[in-house]
């Protein structure tokens, strides 16, 4: 039995089922996305640097897969590599596989998604606190992972969701992750729910704005609302992802 408190603050506050639920309308959201993009979406550039939809697209279809094999081994009691052939052959996959008719990158995201979800359904109770390679961590970590993956990379999609949609417990989730992007001494506040984060003393760069654009901003994404400095200086430059 895991004594792990899955609805904890670090973890956006909602208990496992209503993560889960989240996760199954961003299936919902990708299929949708995915399935109205043509050849000529499919091909062009996104903010993320380099990449475009279908880079977007393989990396979802492989990730997903992959999370996937993550639980079916761990209900044998058995670990895996994330990827067969580690982060080479992930990143290999998406440059060559991202240039790829769209019809056929839609069918790689949609199997993808079914392998998760009939994996994460055989589970049993206690399956979440069963030992997986992802970070050297419980099964748990990958539920964590593909929540911030899916609905992320739907906005990176640019073709429907927007990062204020992003709910109040994914939002203090990321923020919460990616605190370790901060300069040392900044601290972060959510002018519309009164949370806060920090690094070190705190007394640094404040950094205000509402929850969504600070999640939003931490994360790389577009915000419409984009959060500023108490002082007015520039935004600080955010260190490596975790």
């Amino acid at each position: 039995m895991s004594n792990t408190d899955y609805s904890a603050v670090e973890y956006g506050e909602i208990d496992v089922p209503g993560r889960l639920k989240e996760i199954t309308a961003a299936h919902e959201r990708l299929r949708a996305e995915a399935a109205s993009l043509t050849e000529e979406a499919a091909r062009e550039a996104i903010e993320l640097p380099g990449w475009t939809r279908g880079h977007v697209l393989i990396h979802l279809a492989d990730l997903s897969n992959a999370f996937a094999r993550q639980a079916r081994y761990a209900v044998e009691g058995r670990t895996v590599e994330v990827y067969d052939g580690g982060r080479p052959t992930r990143d290999r996959r998406i440059e060559e596989l991202h240039g790829k008719p769209v019809e056929w990158l839609r069918e790689q995201l949609s199997e993808g998604l079914d392998a998760l979800e009939e994996a994460w359904a055989a589970l049993g109770p206690d399956g979440w606190s069963l030992p997986c390679a992802y970070r050297d961590s419980p099964l748990f970590a990958t539920q964590l992972a593909w929540w911030r993956e899916s609905e992320l990379h739907t906005v990176d999609l640019g073709v429907g969701r927007r990062s204020e949609e992003w709910s109040t417990a994914l939002s203090s989730h990321v923020v919460y992750f990616l605190r370790p992007r901060l300069p040392e001494g900044t601290r972060l506040v959510a002018e519309d729910t009164g949370q806060e984060w920090s690094t070190g003393a705190g007394d640094g760069v404040v950094v205000r704005g509402p929850l969504t654009s600070l999640a939003a901003w931490i994360s790389g994404r577009p915000a419409a609302t984009p959060p500023t400095t108490s002082d007015g200086t520039p935004l600080p430059e955010l260190n490596a992802w975790p």
